[in-house]
């Protein structure tokens, strides 16, 4: 009976659904955020800054359900004020500071993405 426990669980956890990076890459890489922060969000909700464009001067906001997983990794580098820019093409997230510019690469299962 044991043994017939530990081969049921090993195969529901072998039987999982497997994480395409490379698909994530793809489609990560449409996404585009290009924001002059202006408001921040609950530090508990999902990524959702609004702000300004700093190309256009438009009121605009950074809301990506493909993203937002990604995204929401840097909130605690946040603050009102910074330039938030992802081009489109490119997986690199980078918030520039009045001094600083933190950028990160797209990570998934080890391998950096760029």
């Amino acid at each position: 009976m044991k043994y017939k426990i530990i081969i049921a669980c090993m195969c529901l956890f072998s039987c999982g659904p497997t994480y395409d990076c490379d698909a994530s890459a793809e489609d990560l890489k449409r996404d585009e955020c290009l924001l002059i922060v202006k408001k921040l969000t609950d530090k508990y909700s999902r990524f959702d800054y609004k702000g300004i464009n700093p190309f256009t001067k438009k009121e605009c906001d950074c809301n990506s359900e493909t993203s937002d997983r990604w995204w929401v990794n840097y909130k605690e580098h946040i603050k009102i004020g910074d330039t938030l820019i992802k081009q489109k093409g490119e997986l690199v997230f980078s918030i520039h500071k009045k001094d600083t510019i933190l950028r990160f690469n797209f990570e998934c299962d080890g391998k950096i993405y760029k």
